[in-house]
């Protein structure tokens, strides 16, 4: 097993110039030492549209673990994964569990 890499569902490649298209994925995790992460990317335009809405209704927005890309694309994803490892940043994001 490799001790770091994103994961991504496997037909992912069946809608990946969707979720491009969209600007945001929240079914990607990353899998670091053993520990699983699940990742919220976003590009910054579909961020700010997101964050207007939900001040709009009065609210908040937050996210966790979120990351921003330039474009929500495998390889920016897979690039940043690889930065958040690299850095240590990835022990400050919100682990979902102990992968088995």
């Amino acid at each position: 097993m490799r001790a770091s890499y994103l994961e991504l569902p496997a037909d992912f490649e069946d809608y990946g110039w969707e979720v491009e298209a969209k600007g945001w994925f929240s079914e990607a995790r990353i899998i670091a030492s053993g520990v699983r992460y699940r990742i919220n990317f976003y590009d910054q335009a579909r961020l700010s549209q997101e964050i207007q809405v939900e001040i709009a209704r009065g609210g908040i927005f937050f996210e966790p673990n979120l990351v921003i890309v330039s474009a929500v694309t495998r390889a920016n994803m897979e690039s940043a994964a690889t930065e958040l490892v690299q850095s240590g940043q990835v022990h400050s994001l919100l682990a979902e569990g102990k992968v088995d």
